[in-house]
């Protein structure tokens, strides 16, 4: 069974309140997931307020939390989260070549360095030794490598067979 979109007219009372809760805050519009949550208003308010929390309420910079949702959506290939998020986050100040090749899956060259800080963070497990996250000043030229070389996953892959090897020997020694 399909859930119907629901237009502002069909909607209860209560549906009403939560959708101009939507509307009223910095999202500005219901969208996505909301319509369907929509059919359920007290799943929609409590999800929405997730979500704003996370990106709005965050420690993050919104630059920086833009950054985040659009290199989860890459990996996770949401087309939907980059139409909304990629012009949020050029407009905030990310370079929008790199967030293009972000988005086809090629190198993206971020220059800002608490841009790099941010891969490096939303990408761990590469930057890990034994179980244990490698302390970012002695893992920021290889995230800078990651994030601007051509052959960015043939890398990484080797980089963290690498790591694993030295991480069998030190702990078997």
């Amino acid at each position: 069974m399909r859930l119907a979109k629901l237009s502002y007219r069909q909607l209860t009372p209560e549906q009403k309140v939560v959708w101009d809760e939507v509307v009223a805050g910095p999202r500005k519009k219901m969208h996505g997931p909301f319509f369907i949550w929509l059919h359920s208003p007290e799943l929609l308010s409590r999800g929405e307020k997730l979500g704003l929390y996370a990106r709005f309420q965050s420690s993050l910079p919104q630059r920086l939390s833009e950054l985040c949702i659009l290199m989860q959506a890459s990996h996770w290939k949401c087309s939907g989260e980059w139409i909304d998020h990629a012009p949020i986050a050029k407009s905030l100040g990310v370079d929008a070549t790199a967030l293009e090749n972000l988005r086809q899956g090629l190198p993206a060259k971020f220059s800002q360095d608490d841009e790099v800080a941010t891969y490096y963070r939303t990408h761990e497990a590469e930057f890990t030794r034994g179980g244990t996250a490698i302390p970012f000043d002695e893992a920021e030229p290889t995230a800078r490598q990651r994030v601007s070389s051509e052959r960015r996953r043939a890398t990484v892959e080797q980089w963290i067979r690498d790591l694993r090897s030295r991480a069998d020997v030190a702990v078997n020694k």
